[in-house]
């Protein structure tokens, strides 16, 4: 039975300017405490993922601590007065890790709330309230490793679907999925010399599914290079896999290079009732040859919620007033009838299973630069009423100064070059994939 993976989400290494305060010496000693009580209590049913103990000089620890953020079949984030202050990584982290609890509601995700230190009013403020932290199970006034202990044992437990650790996370059902895509039609020795010609350094996989892990790995864990990675495979592949896998293959990739702590705040808004803001310069841009409306908007969408495709964008031309963007909304559900009531088709966006999105593009709003406090408290009335749709501005390259405080940025802001490198990239993917099967 593999262990449960465990991750540890926390501010409390030590620091030059800190080292001698008595609270940092104490959090640091709460950390490993707790990681020790954990061995204790669990042995070798769990898999403590944790930096000081997994990350090591050379490390590539951005790489490493997002596989962590992926693979982990439970959490633990360790709220110190530091930790909700001034970590960007431990809110980056809980904005993964919230996400994640949102995709899985069994997924055991567990605040720690260090006494004289934090609070629940502080998960219910700013940056950490807009993520519903506080939704899950929160460890209170604690002072000691055997009190977390005594928080989480209830819900973690000795259960065995908990603790068996293997196949239920997002990420493992990905790389299972990527690892048959690869492997369909092509025998050891094919997939070895791939290997070989990609990782001319490693050793060579002994055995089918050892060959696919390890490209299918190489084709995920760092999501600002998938594409480019599937072109080097698909290229070097011989013989290919057939041509709908390989498109299924692209089509699992390439939104890996959208940051994961975004899609913590675009799960967040839905279950707040709250707009969100996009910035980039292609949010909006359709390509029919990449079968895109809205490039960036979708990679985002398709990163935030994987493995479906029901996802309904609808993208308004006229902003000019919550009345105009509703009548928007409906027309696009009356399309094939022209007897039914608004009141029938309210119900049927209501009713709705599909993820429902209405993008609303900087031209459309009235001087094209942001949503007026009105227009956003009227779309925030409207989504109470529907309880479906999510409300996107898309508003242009860059934020603008000021938003009304309502309005949730995507963040971390997206990057031009990011989005027009992989803009490019897909291009190429899609352009590579047409040549390497030209008879369909």
């Amino acid at each position: 039975m593999a262990a449960l993976k465990l991750f540890i989400s926390h501010s409390s290494r030590l620091r030059p300017a800190s080292a001698d305060g008595a609270e940092a010496q104490a959090n640091w000693q709460l950390l490993q405490d707790t990681c020790t009580g954990l061995k204790t209590e669990y042995g070798d049913k769990i898999e403590i993922l944790v930096d000081y103990e997994g990350l090591h000089p050379g490390d590539d620890w951005e790489r490493r601590l997002n596989e962590w953020l992926a693979e982990c079949h439970a959490a633990i984030i360790l709220f110190s007065r530091r930790a909700i202050e001034e970590s960007n990584w431990v809110r980056k982290e809980a904005a993964i890790l919230s996400w994640r609890a949102e995709l899985d509601p069994g997924f055991p995700l567990f605040p720690v709330l260090l006494d004289q230190q934090s609070s629940a009013e502080d998960l219910e403020n700013d940056f950490f309230g807009t993520l519903r932290i506080n939704r899950t199970q929160c460890v209170t006034k604690v002072t000691t490793a055997a009190q977390i202990l005594d928080g989480i044992k209830p819900k973690l437990g000795d259960h065995p679907a908990i603790l068996r650790g293997t196949g239920t996370t997002p990420f493992q059902l990905l790389l299972e999925t990527v690892e048959s895509a690869i492997t369909d039609q092509i025998s050891l020795p094919n997939l070895q010399r791939l290997s070989e010609r990609l990782f001319p350094e490693t050793a060579r996989p002994s055995t089918h599914a050892a060959c696919a892990s390890v490209l299918a790995r190489h084709l995920l864990n760092k999501g600002k290079t998938s594409l480019q990675r599937f072109q080097d495979f698909l290229d070097a592949a011989r013989p290919r896999p057939p041509r709908e896998r390989a498109a299924e293959l692209l089509k699992y990739l390439r939104a890996l290079w959208v940051d994961a702590g975004a899609c913590g705040r675009i799960s967040a808004a839905r279950l707040h009732g709250k707009c969100l803001a996009l910035n980039g310069e292609l949010v909006g841009h359709s390509e029919p040859e990449l079968d895109t409306k809205c490039f960036t908007l979708d990679r985002y969408l398709e990163r935030a919620w994987p493995g479906t495709d029901r996802m309904n964008v609808i993208q308004v031309s006229d902003a000019g007033d919550v009345d105009a963007i509703q009548n928007e909304i409906r027309r696009s559900y009356r399309k094939g009838s022209s007897t039914l009531s608004d009141d029938a088709i309210d119900d049927m966006v209501r009713q709705d299973p599909w993820h429902v999105v209405v993008f609303v593009p900087a031209t459309a709003l009235k001087g094209g630069v942001a949503p007026d406090a009105r227009l956003v408290n009227d779309l925030e009335r409207l989504q109470r009423n529907y309880r479906n749709p999510v409300f996107v501005f898309g508003l242009g390259v860059q934020f603008p100064e000021e938003l009304p405080d309502t309005v949730m940025r995507v963040l971390p802001e997206l990057s031009l070059e990011t989005e027009h490198a992989q803009f490019s990239a897909e291009g190429r993917a899609r352009k590579l994939l047409d040549k390497s099967y030209p008879y369909r």
